[in-house]
């Protein structure tokens, strides 16, 4: 049976909602935000990360430049694709992404916002909230803040019942 890696990512810090004329979308990662997804990426590029990689991120400009920031620090190819229904996502958005994904992916990164990454997050360890590499996500779910979790089955089979926790990541 494949062993997949599903990776969840909030955006990292961005500039504040009044800042920006257009609208909650066009709102840019601040300096420190550029700075917290280099982070992510140094540290992912450590583990052995199974290929191909697809990154799903919203249309949000914030969720894009997580995204290049974290890939930045990877050597790895990657096909990156903005996912519109990641911006106003539920849970359930991001379980019919995960089980739509075809098979040849080994490892998923979604880019998104909070609540729902950190509801999803949550909702897939269920039990594993206990152990102290996730506790902190008790006090909700921090910027740049990248939940591993290991799929050791298909896509079509994500549920809390099938997956094994990895690790939780802070930049």
């Amino acid at each position: 049976m494949p062993l997949h890696r599903l990776l969840l990512l909030r955006h990292a810090e961005a500039v504040p909602h009044g800042l920006t004329q257009d609208g909650d979308r066009s709102r840019a990662l601040t300096s420190r935000g550029f700075e917290q997804a280099a982070s992510i990426g140094r540290q992912l590029a450590t583990l052995d990360l199974p290929g191909p990689l697809q990154i799903l991120y919203s249309p949000a400009i914030r969720t894009r430049q997580t995204a290049q920031g974290v890939m930045d620090m990877l050597n790895q190819a990657t096909a990156f694709s903005v996912e519109d229904s990641l911006y106003p996502a539920t849970p359930d958005t991001l379980y019919g992404l995960v089980h739509g994904t075809s098979e040849t992916v080994r490892t998923l990164l979604i880019v998104g916002h909070n609540p729902t990454i950190g509801e999803f997050a949550c909702d897939l360890l269920g039990p594993a909230l206990q152990n102290t590499h996730f506790s902190t996500l008790y006090r909700g779910y921090p910027l740049a803040g990248l939940t591993i979790l290991d799929v050791p089955g298909h896509w079509l089979d994500v549920r809390p019942s099938t997956i094994q926790p990895a690790t939780l990541l802070l930049p």
